[in-house]
């Protein structure tokens, strides 16, 4: 099916947009998907559709693909290049689709049934991910200033209890789609003093809302945008061990995915913990990712995840500089096995760029 062809009108709906060749988001939409059909009873199960460039990577999923071509891709992101803004025009266009509809980004998992989601809406509330901040909060982000400024000159600022929401869930009724048609011209308007602000959909959607009754997805999904590294990994383990192609077993089989960062048995954390008393206070937390990454085991999970630890413990070491990689361990740092110094010496070589 086609953006632009007729799609059927059905009572809920749950929205999944993703585009571009990257495999990886592909398989956190399955993953998404998969536990959505896990956590509902078939018969009660909202009609998931996909709005997709890549149609082919979900044949025989249980899914409706709506599939976009570049001309609707190119439109949706406007003159200004903003490519978020393809959100806005997605649930805009979506929302006319169904008497209710929930757009869920790929990178989550349910934890509840997603009947809960439509159950905290109707014409009166909303439902959003979560409500972040406030406008007053933001403001103290350097993020924000240039933003601020261009909203003050064009007489448009916002008041200080401005809820900034994110809009990784966003569930509203058909009567309401307006919000989200309305959101595409505020983007547009602001994009020539957004500069290095990414989150512009998420701060229209939020100026929509002002002053409307607003709920939050959390508790009954989990969004795992600030981990995505950890369930990457764990994503390529899954999909690796039972195929890219659905089959029957597979929602409950996804139910056992971790939905959260993998961390050491709390007896490896008390010994991390216990070992970090040693180790300089302004290096403890990249020893702490050192150690959690040397003692990560268990199942094919934990151990996909060994290497991430290390990752970011290195992009720590950047960011905080000083740390002499000319010696063969840097001073201060907690020891590991021989092998995992090897291993990671290789790793932070590397990514350091040190001879």
């Amino acid at each position: 099916m086609n953006v632009s062809s007729p799609v059927p009108y059905v009572k809920q709906q749950l929205i999944y947009l993703l585009y571009g060749e990257r495999r990886i988001y592909q398989l956190e939409a399955k993953l998404s998907i998969l536990t959505a059909v896990a956590r509902c009873n078939p018969a009660e199960l909202p009609v998931i559709r996909v709005l997709t460039d890549q149609p082919q990577a979900f044949v025989g999923w249980p899914v409706e693909v709506i599939t976009l071509d570049e001309q609707t891709l190119q439109a949706w992101t406007g003159d200004g290049g903003y490519t978020h803004r393809r959100k806005a025009c997605a649930i805009a266009q979506a929302g006319q689709w169904a008497e209710k509809t929930v757009f869920i980004d790929t990178d989550t998992v349910f934890l509840q049934s997603p009947l809960k989601l439509f159950s905290q809406v109707d014409a009166g509330q909303f439902l959003v991910d979560e409500v972040e901040t406030s406008w007053a909060e933001a403001l103290r982000s350097s993020d924000y200033l240039r933003f601020s400024a261009g909203l003050a000159e064009a007489g448009s600022a916002p008041a200080d209890d401005l809820r900034l929401c994110n809009s990784g869930v966003m569930g509203f009724t058909r009567c309401n789609v307006g919000i989200a048609e309305r959101a595409i011209p505020r983007i547009d308007a602001w994009t020539p003093y957004t500069g290095d602000l990414h989150t512009i959909e998420q701060i229209a959607f939020s100026f929509e809302l002002h002053g409307a009754k607003v709920n939050e997805a959390r508790g009954v999904i989990s969004h795992y945008f600030a981990m995505k590294q950890y369930v990457h990994a764990i994503l390529e383990i899954f999909f690796a061990r039972y195929g890219e192609g659905f089959h029957p077993q597979m929602p409950r089989l996804a139910l056992k995915v971790p939905a959260h960062r993998p961390v050491p048995s709390w007896l490896a954390r008390l010994s991390v913990k216990w070992s970090l008393k040693r180790v300089p206070r302004e290096l403890r937390g990249i020893g702490r990712k050192l150690l959690y990454g040397s003692v990560m085991s268990g199942d094919d999970y934990q151990r996909a995840c060994k290497v991430i630890w290390w990752r970011s413990a290195i992009d720590d070491m950047r960011k905080q500089g000083g740390i002499d990689w000319n010696q063969d361990w840097p001073a201060g740092l907690p020891r590991l096995g021989r092998r995992d110094e090897r291993a990671f010496s290789e790793i932070a070589r590397e990514s350091l760029k040190v001879s």
